[in-house]
């Protein structure tokens, strides 16, 4: 494992690699020097050379050298291409655990169109990014032992939680002061709960994920765009660093679901942590499961489906069984369908009783497992699969549980939609 640190020799660039190094002292990693060179411009007409190798290899040489100063183990290379590309390259060939890279930022519709290395490496690398633009914060938070605050992003999706592991690695080198902002409109679910009820869910939620809870929760209705609202609050509260999570979205899709995360990288003011979903596995070896959604239609081997659940969970956790049932459409008036209506149709009332009969039914040693709790819900909609994987994100699920007794499509679906692993049992059990 080790620590890329991406220079250009600009003075943002070498206090960015003055904090990677501490970073790598501190994890007793070895730190990767990189600097990718563009091969040519081209000015009019005429293709340009660009920089003489020799030239720039002594220049990064010299510059491992002074890292080295510091007590650890420094490796230097050049490479040659589109600089975001080849950065994203090296972190994917390597054993990398972080990326740490200097960035001055840029606004305006120009940076929209083509944005800057440091975020388009953020949107593309397969391990966190730290992008750092107040060096000094960081420096006297690993030097000095000053308080360095951290605000975070969360909502109910996996990469919030691979987001919090990732910042509860940092907070084993410092005195760092986590608080957590929620940011909700008149869209979600929740808006109606009381933020109290919210910020206290939320605490639990960072307490099962990381061990620890936080400083302090924010919970705020909003009706103008998230990303602005948390960056107005990292300025209420000093924050030295925000952290958010990515799914990692580009072109097109990037255009219909406009990036929380770009923005943050785009206007924060300080240092920025962007953590991918697909990084849990960089974190750590045996990622901590604490919340498991297990997808069925209560046939004859649901418990033990259940009973493989709760074996994933021996620290203890949550599991939520979901049974997805089509909308009901016989009579209804096109003028009624809503959700609310879905919500007390009888058909749907019927299927919620046959459910909870199942439920009681369970062996008690599987309704009232040790450490385990035990939700369930009955959700309408035709499209099973997607039902499933947009409920595991709602909730946070770290997997997803399905019993089958063929090769079904849907479990094909479920595994091509979902954002987390899926533990398939087939049935019958052996």
């Amino acid at each position: 494992m080790s620590i890329l640190c991406v220079t250009d020799f600009s003075p943002p660039a070498l206090a960015a690699a003055d904090i990677a190094a501490r970073l790598a002292g501190r994890k007793k990693l070895p730190l990767h020097l990189l600097h990718v060179a563009s091969d040519w411009i081209v000015a009019g007409d005429a293709v340009v050379p660009l920089g003489d190798e020799e030239a720039v290899q002594r220049r990064l040489d010299a510059e491992a050298e002074r890292l080295r100063k510091l007590g650890i183990s420094v490796t230097a290379e050049v490479r040659s291409g589109v600089p975001s590309m080849e950065i994203v390259a090296a972190a994917s060939s390597a054993s990398t655990k972080l990326i740490v890279m200097g960035s001055t930022g840029r606004g305006g519709a120009s940076h929209w169109l083509i944005g800057s290395v440091a975020e388009r490496v953020a949107e593309s690398a397969p391990v966190p990014t730290l992008v750092v633009r107040d060096p000094e914060a960081l420096r006297r938070w690993l030097d000095d032992g000053v308080s360095l605050r951290a605000l975070c992003g969360m909502d109910r999706s996996a990469v919030s939680g691979t987001a919090l592991a990732t910042l509860g690695t940092f907070a084993e080198l410092g005195n760092l002061e986590m608080e957590i902002a929620v940011l909700r409109s008149s869209h979600d679910d929740d808006f109606l709960e009381e933020p109290s009820i919210r910020a206290q869910e939320v605490t639990e939620r960072v307490r099962e994920w990381i061990g620890a809870s936080p400083a302090e929760v924010h919970v705020r209705d909003l009706a103008e765009a998230p990303a602005r609202g948390f960056l107005e609050l990292a300025g209420e509260r000093a924050a030295g660093l925000l952290v958010t999570g990515t799914h990692q979205r580009h072109g097109l899709e990037r255009l219909r679901a406009p990036s929380f995360s770009r923005v943050i990288l785009t206007h924060g003011a300080t240092n920025v942590l962007c953590v991918p979903a697909r990084a849990a596995t960089a974190i750590e070896s045996l990622p901590r499961l604490q919340r498991i959604l297990v997808g069925t239609d209560f046939g004859a081997s649901w418990p033990d489906v259940l009973r493989y659940a709760k074996a994933l969970l021996p620290g203890g956790g949550a599991i939520h069984v979901v049974h997805v049932c089509p909308e009901p459409k016989a009579g209804i008036n096109p003028l009624i369908r809503s959700a609310v209506y879905f919500d007390h149709c009888l058909e749907i009332v019927e299927i919620r009783e046959r459910a909870e009969r199942r439920i009681r039914e369970l062996p008690a040693a599987l309704r009232a497992c040790d450490g385990v709790t035990l939700t369930w819900e009955v959700i309408a909609n035709d499209d099973v699969a997607g039902a499933l994987c947009a409920e595991a994100e709602r909730v946070g699920a770290g997997v997803i549980c399905l019993e089958t007794d063929r090769a079904s499509r849907l479990v094909t679906s479920v595994i091509d939609q979902a954002s987390v692993p899926v533990f398939v049992v087939k049935y019958p059990i052996p």
